[in-house]
């Protein structure tokens, strides 16, 4: 997250006491706190952040447990680990290590210390999340009203941007093409508050929020329109008001029942769709009191079907958004390595910032998350968030850079590249040993050629298995979708992942291995499912990402020869486009 807000320390475990003093005045044994604004929301301005109010954490996903006495925990994956360490107050806040399920530990921690009732924010609270707390805890109570604000003092929110309409040239179908494939029945509807769906399906972009060309909003899409609610100070430019199919309503969001109320007198709705793992707990009580019971229907995973499989026009703009972040990003490098060879000083904070300049030189809109700029023993820290002023990247340090960003279309970018500081300094064999063995996952994963529905946990193996022969992993996924969003459902990669892959889809590849106090390697490229123009039935990947890898860190030796052949296709290419880090290097020498 962008911290552009900052607490001291004392004003932290002045939270946790009159948040402590609150639980105890509503006899309460707990409470659950997430990192989600009301639209559950990955990325949260930390102003909006409640998380961050009570421990300082200012990683994208983590859970909270406050009990009424003792310290608070927070529930962090293997993403997160050191970061948490190095930015909680160990005095007031205990950082629970999971591995990829931080729910599910914080529910047996419920359990274990016998939490029988257990508050929890009801607007900002999946409805699927409290169904796992309420089997957790005898007894659950909501607050929705903004109780906390008057425990907590929480710093105001900036105003918005105006919604702007996208042209069809940077995206696919209008809004009516996709809500007859959506909801062909006119008696049938679905609420929306994922705002990257909202986005989608409205073609509009509003980049309310960090690392976001989403809007806040939330939706009502029936086959014949999408009622679009935004609050009243919320502007929209003239041309997405006017686009057929869309309509924009100004009003705050506690008169959205009375609106629903209205429309559904005139709709008659049958039936209106919701995804419980998508919906707030507060927006589901509206709904029940709307529509009724008898009206609603669970849809787990939104209309991510239909959203995650790209039209050949969104293909065709990622295509040409990764062209001009690529450039960005190997812009950096070469930056970087100029630099150090000219033995300019070159800290973790001026790699950050010019990453963000050659991004804007490239026509970037905003970027598509916090970029991670670790060099040496922090490139280890997997989300690693607070570039350093004061670390000195050194010619043998591994810098780990992991960035994207939004162009015309308003699709996101995501790469991550490790690279030596210069290519003629000596680099630690271990180093070589842990980034070619994590272009050996990343080739082996990319070069796959399977079935159609493999689930994604064959192509986690197949990422995973060249490292395992040494004693590596990672504590992470292998890939998540990508699209409006830079973390879009859909599509998975992962070790548990049973969502089957499909064509159109847009996906990340990004294995690594992480040493703490040594370093660390991730390497990233996004790619696209196609069906495999030679084999009837089967699919592959076609990369988005065309930038090459460090030869100051290969080790050639340890890969086989359908991975030489692969990388140097791959390698030729990247040379035709002007992001080859072999040409780079060579003009170092």
């Amino acid at each position: 997250m962008k911290k552009d807000i900052t607490l001291s320390k004392d004003t932290v475990k002045q939270n946790i006491q009159k948040l402590q003093t609150f639980l105890k005045d509503q006899q309460l044994d707990g409470m659950y706190i997430s990192s989600f604004d009301q639209f559950l929301n990955e990325y949260v301005p930390l102003e909006d952040c409640h998380r961050y109010y009570i421990t300082n954490f200012t990683g994208s996903m983590a859970e909270v447990l406050v009990p009424k006495e003792g310290k608070v925990r927070l529930y962090v994956d293997g993403r997160y680990h050191e970061q948490a360490d190095l930015e909680v107050d160990a005095s007031v806040v205990e950082v629970v290590k999971c591995g990829m399920g931080t729910g599910e530990q914080l529910l047996a921690d419920i359990k274990t210390l016998k939490m029988k009732r257990t508050g929890y924010e009801a607007d900002r609270t999946a409805l699927g999340f409290l169904k796992k707390i309420s089997a957790a805890s005898a007894e659950t109570i909501g607050f929705a009203k903004g109780e906390l604000n008057s425990v907590i003092h929480f710093f105001p929110m900036p105003a918005l941007k105006e919604i702007q309409f996208v042209a069809r040239e940077f995206r696919g179908r209008d809004t009516l093409e996709k809500t007859a494939q959506i909801m062909p029945d006119e008696n049938e509807a679905f609420y929306l508050t994922a705002l990257d769906s909202i986005a989608w399906i409205t073609n509009c972009r509003g980049y309310h929020l960090p690392f976001a060309s989403a809007f806040c909003a939330k939706a009502l899409v029936t086959k014949n329109k999408v009622y679009v609610y935004v609050t009243p100070e919320t502007p929209v430019s003239e041309k997405a008001k006017k686009e057929v199919g869309i309509e924009f309503i100004n009003l705050h969001f506690t008169d959205l029942p009375r609106e629903l109320e209205h429309l559904q007198n005139k709709l008659h709705l049958k039936k209106v769709k919701f995804d419980p793992n998508m919906l707030n707990c507060a927006d589901f009580s509206m709904l029940l009191k709307v529509f009724g019971v008898d009206h609603l229907e669970e849809k787990i995973g939104g209309i991510y079907d239909y959203q995650s499989i790209k039209e050949p026009v969104e293909l065709k703009e990622f295509e040409n958004s990764f062209k001009r972040s690529d450039k960005a990003i190997f812009n950096t490098i070469k930056w970087t390595k100029e630099s150090i060879k000219a033995g300019k000083k070159v800290t973790e904070l001026d790699l950050f910032n010019e990453t963000e300049k050659k991004y804007q030189a490239e026509g970037c809109k905003e970027l598509s998350f916090n970029t991670i700029s670790g060099a040496g023993p922090n490139s280890s820290i997997v989300h690693y968030g607070n570039p350093s002023d004061e670390k000195i990247i050194a010619s043998d340090d591994m810098i780990l850079l992991d960035s994207g960003g939004y162009f015309d279309g308003g699709f996101a970018t995501d790469t991550t590249r490790t690279f030596a500081g210069s290519n003629t300094a000596k680099m630690d064999p271990k180093k070589i040993e842990i980034y070619t063995l994590t272009l050996k996952g990343l080739l082996g994963a990319q070069s796959a050629v399977f079935p159609e529905g493999t689930k994604g946990m064959v192509i986690d193996g197949l990422a995973r298995g060249p490292m395992r022969k040494y004693g590596y992993d990672y504590s992470h996924g292998t890939g998540h979708g990508v699209g409006i969003g830079v973390h879009e459902p859909g599509v998975r990669i992962s070790a548990v992942s049973t969502l089957p892959m499909k064509e159109g889809q847009v996906v990340s590849i990004e294995p690594g291995i992480y040493i703490p106090g040594f370093g660390g390697v991730r390497l990233e490229n996004i790619v696209y499912v196609i069906k495999h123009p030679k084999f009837p039935g089967m699919l592959c990947f076609k990369p988005l990402t065309t930038i090459g890898f460090d030869p100051a860190l290969v080790d050639l030796k340890l890969l086989n020869e359908e991975e030489r052949a692969y990388l140097d296709e791959y390698e030729a290419e990247c040379e035709k486009r002007g992001t080859s880090l072999r040409v780079l290097a060579k003009s170092l020498q």
